[in-house]
């Protein structure tokens, strides 16, 4: 079963990657939190995108969930960021023909987050 859980998060992942690379990068929804918690990282747009786009199967937490607001589903991702745990929030959306690599929130961590896949890193293979 982890492995078939495994394989999905991969998946996903790589498709995120894949549109996120391709014209419009990744939309981030403007939150105050978000762009907030920006700065308390120390962090650029740039560097955030960044981040982002070094997400594996390790930084996984849980998903697909529903989206709450929206159709879809989202994942959740932490990363440890300097002294703090951040908190990542990420869907792929449909926008007519077109699918966007949505980043939904990029915040400090409210919680201490679980990762359940953490203790198998083995550098690289989990992408």
């Amino acid at each position: 079963m982890d492995e078939i859980i495994k394989n999905k998060i991969r998946d996903f992942l790589k498709e995120f990657k894949e549109i996120a690379s391709r014209g419009r990068g990744i939309d981030v929804i403007p939150r105050s939190e978000n762009n907030e918690h920006l700065a308390q990282l120390g962090l650029t747009k740039k560097n955030r995108n960044e981040e982002i786009m070094m997400l594996s199967i390790a930084d996984y937490c849980k998903g697909p969930e529903p989206d709450k607001d929206k159709p879809g589903d989202v994942w959740i991702f932490g990363k440890q960021i300097g002294s703090k745990e951040v908190y990542i929030k990420l869907k792929i959306a449909q926008a007519g023909e077109e699918k966007i690599a949505k980043c939904i929130s990029f915040h400090v961590a409210n919680f201490p987050l679980c990762y359940p896949y953490k203790e198998n890193r083995k550098g690289g293979d989990d992408k």
